[in-house]
């Protein structure tokens, strides 16, 4: 049987700042990366469980570039 785990994952804007909290329940780490990672649209995402930080997942450079015009 597998423990289901509970993570978080933190939308940042371009100041660095948190905006929004995704929940996310998951059977391992893997999978939370996995899914944070399709989060990656606009904005930065940090994955956490508890007070652990599991992952950041970068805009790649092109978006990044784009969004710093639409502020």
């Amino acid at each position: 049987m597998h423990s289901i785990r509970h993570y978080r994952a933190f939308q940042i804007d371009l100041d660095g700042n948190v905006f929004g909290c995704i929940n996310l329940v998951c059977s391992d780490d893997e999978e939370a990366k996995r899914e944070a990672a399709s989060l990656v649209l606009t904005h930065r995402i940090e994955l956490w469980r508890l007070d652990r930080r599991i992952a950041q997942f970068d805009l790649p450079a092109e978006s990044a570039h784009a969004a710093a015009f639409i502020r």
